[in-house]
């Protein structure tokens, strides 16, 4: 079995005009069309679309639907892309020779960015009411992953609640919270939440990290330096502050920074603990290599990245997911395929990654 542990969705308003309280409503995420004709996404009247060539420019309309000078790069229907057709969906999931594949927003990738987390946390609620009903059309097939804004960390743990009793698999945070470190005092009712829930905790991509995000004038380098960064801050977080002793059972992964940075970040980690001056011992209880290898720790990867199997050698095969990224423009097609072909991966190692480590993970 193929188990897709990094999919993806394209939020559309209808799912925000029907399952939004009444009370939030009018304050919504709604699309507004340039007149180039990309669509971005506006909530409570902010917006991260910028005009080009000003610092931190992002590609207008990347996470909106379908519609418009979007869509055609991603080589996906309609219906399967906002989830509207069902059928469509798993017509494709066969196609890429994926069995089961676990959802996540595009859009609200960023949702632990926004300031009001009260509202990101209705918006949350909304999006995640939507998404369990979709999931329940194919429940062998389709799993969810549900969202909190940890900008309202009360409200994230009375939401996680909601997340387990819907059925979602998981919960989703970035990396970093606004300013503030995943693993921040603050956000300890969440985690103690998520803790009691039993509830896999997937950190995910996000373009926001402050210093970083506004750095680069164009795209390019903000893409590549601003999506990494809150993924190893997030990383950080979880191993280097204690976070995992005080909540022995929650299980981690860090999604589409790939994993090649791994081996070496860890070894820097290893290096400091060993030393008294950084007083490692006053937060951790062990060396960050022994969390590593404790079984709860995955990271994402595509079936065509290039140093696969020297990752493997360097931390084990038992950590990675397969991930196709699915539908978003810039995926890679037919990477289930590809790694099956790969020689410098054992089948041991194949069948971990295209399924039983995504098990481990989602305890499902």
């Amino acid at each position: 079995m193929v188990i897709d542990a990094d999919g993806h969705l394209f939020e559309t308003e209808a799912v925000f005009q029907k399952y939004m309280a009444p009370d939030f409503r009018a304050y919504r995420p709604r699309l507004i069309t340039d007149d180039e004709g990309h669509s971005f996404w506006v909530a409570d009247g902010a917006t991260r679309y910028r005009r080009p060539g000003q610092p931190g420019a992002r590609n207008p309309g990347t996470a909106a639907p379908p519609g418009g000078k979007v869509g055609k790069s991603r080589r996906a229907s309609v219906g399967s892309q906002v989830l509207s057709n069902v059928a469509e969906r798993l017509e494709d999931l066969d196609k890429e020779n994926i069995d089961v594949q676990y959802l996540y927003p595009s859009y609200l990738l960023h949702i632990n960015s926004w300031t009001d987390g009260v509202l990101g946390n209705e918006v949350s609620r909304a999006y995640n009411t939507w998404l369990a009903e979709v999931c329940r059309e194919a429940p062998d097939r389709l799993k969810g992953v549900g969202l909190v804004c940890l900008a309202d960390p009360a409200g994230a743990a009375r939401e996680v609640v909601r997340i387990r009793e819907l059925g979602l698999s998981a919960v989703m945070v970035n990396g970093t919270v606004g300013e503030r470190a995943l693993a921040h005092p603050g956000h300890e009712v969440f985690f103690a939440a998520a803790h009691e829930a039993a509830l896999p905790v997937a950190v995910h991509f996000s373009y926001e990290f402050p210093g970083v995000s506004d750095l680069f004038v164009h795209f390019f380098p903000t893409r590549v330096l601003a999506g990494l960064f809150p993924i190893m801050a997030g990383f950080t977080s979880v191993l280097c502050t204690g976070l995992m002793d005080r909540y022995p059972r929650l299980r981690f992964a860090f999604l589409e920074g790939g994993c090649n940075w791994v081996a070496s970040f860890v070894e820097r980690m290893d290096e400091h603990y060993e030393s008294p001056v950084y007083r490692a011992a006053e937060v951790i209880s062990q060396k960050p290599v022994e969390l590593l290898d404790s079984g709860r720790i995955f990271f994402g990867c595509e079936g065509n990245e290039p140093g696969l199997g020297r990752v493997i050698d360097e931390i084990g095969e038992d950590k990675l997911l397969y991930s196709s990224d699915y539908p978003h423009g810039d995926r890679t097609e037919g990477t289930v395929d590809l790694l099956r072909q790969r020689n410098d991966l054992s089948e041991s190692a194949k069948t971990r990654i295209l399924g039983e480590n995504a098990r481990n993970f989602y305890g499902e």
